[in-house]
């Protein structure tokens, strides 16, 4: 049986090389294959049990990405979407500052509702960029909003699953998170908007952008019910949390609601689209369960705790700085906090946990923003621009990115 050490170092380096050298092959696939290759090199065989095992261990936030995305796939189709951006852009068009501001929001909103920063990418963000463009907007800037937006809102409450992976892991309700979240995503946010956008907007023509938004000619009130209803839970459910329904039960009940206050749907075509979008994310969430579920079996988390709670003074506030958001360019932001954060949460016990926490899903969201995955910035390229790398937009958003950098660690430090 190998050391932890050695399991743990195989593992990464399969993950280092498979994505730079396969990359073709699916993220979740390779979580998968370097499981695998760990519980073999830890002398395990292929434990088909601990696999199996490891793909239901995140099965309730499978369920709340599949429902947030099949709900907010129903808002785009039957136009509560377009509807809530006609009406923005009706009431502050005069007021570009507080018009992108509101539209920085609308990109983020998928994201905080389904925990997805594709979905935002796929959603609003193909409904914004355009508009973005044509206030004036140039293409790579118009990208790195919509690519801040969605990593922001991935992290923005009330759906942060980063946080609720470290909870699962340490024992901690999802609860508390909607005050440190919104004090650490939204001004930030703010910022990369106005510090991207807010130059390039002289005089706005209303008529012109109202042109480019379908109009769903829909009872204005009505249409907008499913977003109310399901804002409204997600407040009640911070303040009461006695009761709660269950999260993907929610979405599914503003999903019916939504098939009764818009347009006309095809809802099974709409279904299959949005889990075609959704599917990836599904897949690694059950990828990052066996890549956990292996790394506990063959001891390499135990390892990593101990290593997280030997670090100390800047040794330690570098490792966050770095490690970070390097393991979410790698892993992504969920495997990364299925990784590094339950360690690194329990090396600050003696901080306030739900700031730490929060600050630390701020950390690893900003691998969604850097390579070998670079999933926020990889779908806003393929959004605005089909031929442009993706490296433009990383390069583009430097200080926005650097900024997350020392605001999170800000936090880890004062809280």
């Amino acid at each position: 049986m190998a050391l932890p050490a050695i399991v743990l170092a195989v593992m990464l380096g399969v993950l280092v090389i498979g994505s730079i050298f396969l990359k073709k092959v699916p993220m979740a696939v390779l979580l998968v294959l370097t499981a695998i290759i760990g519980a073999v090199v830890g002398g395990f065989g292929v434990p088909l049990r601990h696999l199996v095992e490891g793909t239901q261990l995140f099965l309730v936030l499978i369920l709340t990405v599949a429902t947030g995305m099949l709900f907010m796939s129903v808002l785009k189709a039957n136009g509560a979407l377009d509807a809530l951006t006609r009406v923005i852009v009706k009431t502050f068009y005069r007021t570009p500052s507080l018009l992108l501001l509101l539209l920085m929001l609308l990109i983020m909103l998928p994201a905080m509702l389904s925990g997805s920063a594709p979905a935002s990418v796929l959603s609003t963000g193909v409904l914004i960029a355009p508009i973005l463009i044509k206030i004036g907007i140039p293409a790579v800037e118009t990208a790195s909003i919509i690519a801040l937006g969605s990593m922001y809102g991935m992290i923005a409450p009330p759906i942060n699953i980063p946080a609720m992976l470290i909870g699962t892991g340490v024992y901690m309700p999802y609860e508390g998170f909607t005050g440190p979240l919104l004090a650490l995503t939204f001004p930030l946010a703010a910022f990369s908007v106005l510090y991207l956008g807010r130059r390039h907007v002289k005089q706005i023509d209303k008529d012109e952008i109202l042109s480019e938004i379908p109009d769903p000619k829909s009872n204005p009130f009505l249409i907008h019910i499913p977003l109310i209803a399901v804002m409204l839970y997600m407040i009640l459910k911070s303040a009461f949390p006695e009761i709660d329904a269950g999260t993907p039960f929610v979405f599914l009940v503003g999903t019916v609601l939504g098939l009764f206050t818009g347009k006309k749907i095809n809802f099974l075509k709409v279904a299959k689209e949005s889990m075609e979008g959704a599917i990836d994310v599904m897949a690694l969430f059950a990828a990052v369960g066996c890549f956990i579920q292996i790394t506990a079996l063959t001891g390499a988390r135990g390892l990593l705790v101990v290593a997280s709670l030997s670090l100390s003074g800047i040794l330690l506030y570098l490792a966050l700085a770095v490690a970070n958001p390097v393991i979410g360019g790698l892993l992504m932001p969920f495997g990364a906090a299925g990784v590094l954060g339950i360690p690194l949460v329990m090396a600050f016990q003696a901080h306030n946990v739900i700031w730490i926490t929060s600050a630390l899903t701020l950390l690893m969201g900003l691998g969604a923003m850097l390579p070998p995955t670079a999933v926020s910035a990889l779908f806003s390229a393929q959004v605005v621009f089909k031929n442009e790398s993706y490296l433009s937009i990383i390069k583009k958003s430097w200080l926005p990115e650097l900024l997350t950098i020392v605001v999170g660690i800000a936090a880890i430090v004062v809280f």
